[in-house]
């Protein structure tokens, strides 16, 4: 082992002075936040639970390092900024990672150290999982969100929405897409608020929509087996207003707000207010909008649907949308369903009771507060995607990297939580990713380690130290 002691880097002069560094300090990280992390899994139980659903079919008498270990060792990692796999070449060393993994390090003996597990160790546990711990793993997530709310809440609105994750080699269901124009992976996330429910990597070959009706199933199952009584919304872009989902919400009282491809017939509903629009921009030179409520049934829909349809004229020219619902308003209006089928050969009509529709409400109100809103959902993707890597999807194995991308969600579930937790009411309670790990994670500290105590040390003029010490104490105070 190199003695590190030794080595010194001389640097340009500071006037009369010497300027020398030297790999001299003791025993130091440079992230001490991670402790943060530490106490907040402590809080969820999240390591604990994701260790019980992975089966470890290692013989426990050649057992180094424990799952527990690992997954500790690979989720902080990524919420601490290290992607790879391989940055664990070193951080198997590092002190705070052994202290959250559950090891006492040992001061300045790298020899005499009991370091967690290699980058090789890691790459089994990814290589290993099967699609029912997949699946058990979405239960965790779900879990974790069900058991945040102290009380049942009466509304719960779950966004949809798929990305694309760019693959770079041989990766199995690897396909071009031509949408993103590039050969990819299109994981579907659902997210409740900030809070991440689903992230199931698919093949780019499929739609948006892809599986949305089954994973809605299972979602609303789990919820209202805990909370019967919640209102369950779903809203998504256009990707996601196929027949076989929304038929299956409108039988099961689950409500939807839904982005809706335009074609002409639609945008003939909508072409009066187009034009008030139209003449409104040319005369004011600001964009203008319009919105009108009307009935609508696609071939192949069982039944009229509500649309919204909002005629906007901008300097560049028209930009019709639409939307679909089937959310009700307090007045309870009914939109009947009519159907033709033949019995004994003729064709007979038949009307029935529809789903309660939302036209009591003003259609610009329920554009803005329903539908747009959901545009926050894009900045949670973005975290995941550029802040927790979870497009480091770089196995040959598909389910290899659908652990990595659960591992990636598991990490976001620690960051949200030591938000949602520890820094409630405060200004860093909607900073994202990578300020908290900027300021909360990189703190360098040095390491003391005694017979009865591990001190960390950290910067007197640490800058964010009383919201860290805020944040300490509130996820004490959360156990």
């Amino acid at each position: 082992m190199t003695d590190h002691t030794r080595i010194k880097t001389t640097l340009k002069r500071l006037r009369n002075q010497a300027v020398e560094a030297k790999f001299d300090g003791g025993t130091l990280t440079s992230d001490g936040g991670v402790l943060l992390l530490r106490e907040v899994d402590q809080t969820l139980k999240l390591i604990e639970r994701i260790d019980r659903v992975i089966p470890d079919p290692r013989d426990p008498r050649y057992t180094v390092h424990r799952q527990t270990e690992m997954l500790t060792s690979r989720i902080f990692g990524i919420a601490a900024g290290y992607e790879d796999g391989n940055d664990h070449s070193q951080l198997r060393h590092d002190p705070v990672f052994q202290v959250a993994a559950g090891r006492t390090p040992a001061e300045m003996n790298y020899e005499c150290n009991s370091p967690l597990a290699s980058p090789s160790t890691l790459s089994r546990l990814e290589n290993r999982i099967d699609e029912k711990t997949c699946f058990k793993l979405h239960e965790v997530l779900i879990d974790t969100f069900l058991d945040s709310f102290e009380v049942p809440p009466s509304e719960i609105i779950l966004d949809y929405d798929a990305t694309d994750d760019p693959t770079h080699g041989n990766q199995k269901k690897n396909y071009f897409n031509g949408f993103y124009d590039g050969y990819c992976f299109l994981p579907l996330y659902v997210f409740c608020g900030d809070q991440l429910l689903v992230s199931y990597l698919r093949p780019s070959s499929v739609g948006a929509a892809h599986h949305a009706r089954p994973i809605t199933k299972l979602l609303v199952q789990k919820i209202r087996s805990r909370w019967p009584n919640v209102k369950i919304i779903l809203r998504g872009d256009g990707g996601f207003s196929i027949e076989r989902l929304m038929r299956w919400c409108d039988k099961n009282n689950v409500f939807y707000v839904f982005g809706f491809a335009k074609n002409d017939v639609l945008q003939k509903q909508i072409a009066c207010e187009m034009t008030l629009a139209r003449i409104q921009q040319s005369r004011l030179k600001v964009k203008q909008r319009r919105f009108k409520w009307f009935r609508y049934r696609a071939q192949g829909w069982d039944r009229n649907r509500w649309i919204v349809g909002k005629a906007e004229y901008t300097e560049q020219g028209p930009n019709p949308r639409f939307i679909v619902t089937n959310l009700f308003g307090f007045q309870g209006l009914v939109d009947a369903n009519y159907y033709r089928p033949r019995i004994n050969g003729k064709q007979v009509r038949i009307v029935e009771p529809g789903t309660p529709c939302s036209v009591a409400f003003s259609p610009e109100r329920f554009y803005d507060s329903y539908y747009c809103l959901r545009g926050d959902m894009e900045n949670r993707i973005k975290e995941q995607q550029l802040y927790l890597f979870a497009d480091r999807t770089s196995c040959t194995d598909f389910l290899a990297n659908q652990f990595r991308l659960l591992l990636s969600s598991f990490a976001y579930v620690l960051v949200d939580g030591i938000r949602r937790v520890a820094l409630k009411g405060t200004e860093a309670g909607r900073w994202q990713v990578n300020t908290i790990r900027l300021r909360l994670f990189k703190i360098a500290t040095r390491v003391q380690v005694t017979v009865r105590r591990v001190m960390f040390h950290f910067a007197s003029s640490c800058p964010y130290i009383a919201l860290f010490q805020l944040a300490c104490s509130r996820l004490s105070l959360s156990d």
